[in-house]
């Protein structure tokens, strides 16, 4: 443990300009592009286009061929060679063309004997004319590759908030750890003075134990810091993985943006973001899509009241797709016509699903009005939080200017020998409580802000 806490003084008493400062940006790009639950995001992205994809597979043209054969005591009663191509069109047409070739003594009357071609439709004229459960389930295949889009972001939020709350925590406790080595190294310098000064026979032995005791107190805050500062760097690792799907700690050399952390933006963008969220935020995206889905469900299953009906018609030739004496009028020679129909009589079915569905979107959209209202209900608390914390940042301010003169102003009278060294230690004890003050409050701010960010579902763009 001492070793460690050696190697981090070690670490956070270099000269900045000869580390390495990991920005936020930089930070969360890592994040982004190795931490296991980002990736796992990303890999149900990649399997909604496998299926968005696998959707599609509905309307690949089919190529079919079936054949029989019979023969019996040296005769051939029959010889069938049937080979056909359909094509599936996302308008519900299907085309097909194909070839017969019958033979044998004993084939089928509805067959033709020799070789026919063929070119025919496929159509429906009631029941799935406008949508049928191929194209229903292609749609919405299409909804949930976007779907997980928005599942994706409204991981990465969470894991954002997660990570940039651990970023300024380590940012916090490393800046605490530098306001107190430059006030302990202020300590010390002032306890060589003062035991000079009481080998000269100029100050009292009780001034050094003063000044002894004021080392001592800053040291305890010093240690706190030092600990502070080393459990949040070792909490920050839990972020940190690298391309071979390993956690790593930060490099000795690495430390966080002080500046950033000291340039606080202190803006009321409440409104705003209420805005932004209601049609930006992840999770009311992702229940959007759940709602598409359910429309393309709703049109479905409105279809599946009407009656089945469909059209089949195929042009044919004996001569390998000679189609030329099918243009008579009105198609009165060579073509094969039928047409089906279906109807259940009391259409329990189809209304029962139909019902259900719309349920399902009344619900739906009961669950958006009320996500909706959370959120933004969300996003002006966390406003109110920073207005409050805003005016607190303004007084310890104030308070942490104020202390300071007045510790100038006592040193100064302690030169003129109007004051005491206990007096010396009461302020800079004052101005050390409200620096630290000062950075807890400028943690909380930050934190606070970027919860609001994260309320409103900003954190990934």
């Amino acid at each position: 443990m001492r070793l460690s806490i050696a190697l981090l003084i070690i670490v956070l008493s270099k000269n900045l300009s000869a580390q390495k400062i990991l920005k936020l940006d930089d930070y969360l790009e890592l994040v982004k592009n190795n931490h296991p639950v980002a990736k796992q995001a990303q890999l149900r992205v990649d399997m909604s286009g496998a299926e968005f994809f696998a959707a599609k597979g509905v309307f690949d043209p089919v190529l079919t061929n079936e054949s029989a054969q019979k023969t019996l005591d040296g005769k051939n009663y029959y010889n069938y060679q049937d080979t056909e191509l359909k094509v599936y069109t996302p308008i519900g047409l299907t085309a097909k063309t194909g070839i017969e070739r019958s033979s044998g003594s004993f084939t089928v009357d509805e067959r033709t004997v020799g070789n026919l071609g063929y070119i025919g439709l496929e159509m429906p004229i009631l029941k799935g004319l406008l949508i049928d459960y191929q194209r229903a389930a292609l749609k919405q295949a299409r909804i949930y590759q976007s779907q997980t889009e928005e599942e994706k972001r409204a991981v990465l939020n969470d894991l954002y908030l997660n990570a940039i709350e651990e970023y300024w925590q380590w940012t916090a406790a490393f800046q605490n750890f530098n306001l107190l080595d430059q006030n302990l190294v202020n300590a010390k310098s002032r306890l060589d003075l003062q035991r000079i000064a009481f080998q000269n026979g100029e100050r009292s032995l009780n001034d050094t134990l003063e000044a002894y005791t004021q080392v001592q107190n800053i040291e305890l805050l010093y240690q706190e810091a030092q600990m502070d500062a080393q459990t949040s760097q070792i909490g920050l690792a839990k972020y940190l993985w690298n391309n071979e799907n390993n956690p790593y700690f930060l490099e000795v050399d690495v430390i966080p943006d002080l500046i950033a952390f000291g340039m606080i933006s202190i803006e009321d963008r409440t409104e705003e973001l209420v805005s932004t969220a209601r049609s930006q935020h992840p999770e009311l995206g992702i229940y959007r899509f759940k709602m598409d889905a359910l429309d393309v469900e709703r049109r479905l299953k409105r279809q599946s009241l009407l009656p089945t009906a469909n059209l089949k018609m195929n042009m044919l030739s004996k001569n390998y797709y000679n189609f030329e004496s099918a243009y008579s009028p009105f198609l009165a020679n060579n073509y094969k016509f039928g047409f089906d129909f279906k109807m259940p009589l009391f259409l329990r079915e189809a209304r029962g699903d139909y019902q259900k569905t719309l349920f399902k979107i009344s619900e739906t959209n009961s669950v958006i009005s009320n996500k909706t209202w959370e959120i933004e209900n969300k996003i002006r608390s966390y406003g109110m939080e920073l207005n409050g914390l805003k005016n607190q940042l303004n007084t310890t301010q104030s308070m942490v200017t104020n202390y300071r003169n007045l510790l100038k102003n006592e040193e100064f009278r302690l030169q003129q020998g109007e004051s005491t060294l206990f007096l010396i230690n009461s302020r800079e004890n004052k101005w050390i409580e409200s620096l630290l003050k000062n950075q807890s409050l400028k943690l909380k701010y930050l934190k606070s802000a970027y919860k609001q960010l994260w309320a409103a579902g900003v954190l990934v763009k």
